[in-house]
């Protein structure tokens, strides 16, 4: 079972050439949106779950959630949310971030849904929301933050997603080092992810990569790695 749990599928220049990836792969793809429209653009497909979210880069001090319960009920996940304290350069959107991420949580209990989440520069901050909501078995996308922090994030049942930089990161690979199988993920984040990383954009079949390189550093088989997407996909039917 190959699992790519963080996608942007909206990024890609030929979303045909991306769902041939899926079906030669037959991937199983976590399709996030960024706004109600990059949401209604998700394709209907069987190998695509579809996440419903506003990304803390979209968050403005005026973003409105009005409006957007259908798409809460409709869509298989919630994400990508989350809060962005680094790259998101409009601080006075801080206060409305949080307010933000805060309503999709409450909605993710209501409606019992796993949440796809950004933490940069606000992993303490996640953490505190995810313990005051009590959610448990939240993805974590990316994550870059301090590796003090992930002990309780684990303890919360959270997976972790293992992105494109693996293989160019250190920190990702203590990251990779600390994950039990159990709970560790795979994601391609889009076309452009690798780009940022490396200077090539990447397709989906990015993941076969990332997928060895991971079973390589842990010394563990490819199978010992589908663990987590089982575990994932229980919780997501």
């Amino acid at each position: 079972m190959i699992i790519n749990a963080h996608d942007h599928l909206s990024h890609y220049p030929s979303l045909e050439k991306a769902l041939a990836d899926f079906e030669v792969l037959n991937m199983t793809t976590l399709a996030v949106s960024e706004s109600v429209s990059d949401y209604q653009s998700i394709p209907d497909h069987p190998l695509i779950l579809k996440g419903f979210g506003i990304h803390p880069w979209k968050v403005t001090p005026t973003t409105s959630l009005d409006n957007i319960e259908p798409y809460i009920q409709d869509c298989d996940f919630i994400g990508e949310i989350g809060l962005d304290f680094h790259w998101a350069e409009d601080t006075t959107a801080y206060p409305r971030q949080l307010e933000v991420f805060e309503y999709f949580l409450a909605e993710a209990k209501k409606h019992q849904k796993i949440c796809n989440i950004h933490t940069k520069g606000a992993e303490k901050e996640v953490l505190a929301l995810l313990q005051k909501h009590q959610l448990h078995g939240q993805i974590i996308h990316w994550y870059s933050g301090p590796l003090d922090l992930v002990t309780d994030y684990l303890e919360l049942g959270c997976f972790f997603t293992i992105s494109v930089d693996a293989g160019h990161s250190a920190l990702t690979d203590q990251l990779i080092n600390l994950i039990p199988t159990q709970q560790l993920l795979f994601e391609t984040d889009g076309p452009t992810a690798l780009e940022w990383v490396n200077g090539t954009p990447s397709w989906p079949d990015e993941i076969l990569r990332i997928q060895a390189y991971v079973a390589q550093l842990k010394s563990c088989s490819l199978t010992e790695l589908e663990v987590g997407g089982h575990l994932l996909m229980e919780q997501l039917k």
